[in-house]
């Protein structure tokens, strides 16, 4: 996913992890529970972000370890903006849809 917003992008991150607390065991649940309150590290996150510095959180489970970053990238802006209502109206199928394109 991409945002100009480095805020929105530490809010993906967390709300991933959050969909993960259902499978956690205890112990892993208390330590991503203290995290996700953990205002000043999400506003030091985004801060570092601002300052072109990479967002890492790792966590580890039973199964694995998961880790999510946040990259900061610098775009080009588009040199014409893109009008056509056949792009702005195209809807996405579901994936495995066999349906042809419009």
């Amino acid at each position: 996913m991409s945002t100009t917003a480095p805020g929105q992008a530490v809010e993906w991150i967390r709300e991933s992890v959050r969909d993960l607390i259902p499978g956690l065991d205890r112990e892993t649940f208390a330590g991503v529970w203290s995290w996700l309150g953990n205002h000043p590290a999400r506003e030091v996150a985004i801060r570092d972000l601002r300052r072109g510095r990479p967002y890492v959180f790792t966590l580890t489970t039973d199964t694995g370890t998961w880790t999510w970053t946040a990259h900061p990238v610098s775009v080009l802006p588009l040199a014409e903006r893109c009008v056509s209502t056949a792009v702005s109206s195209r809807q996405l199928e579901p994936v495995g849809s066999h349906s042809k394109p419009p």
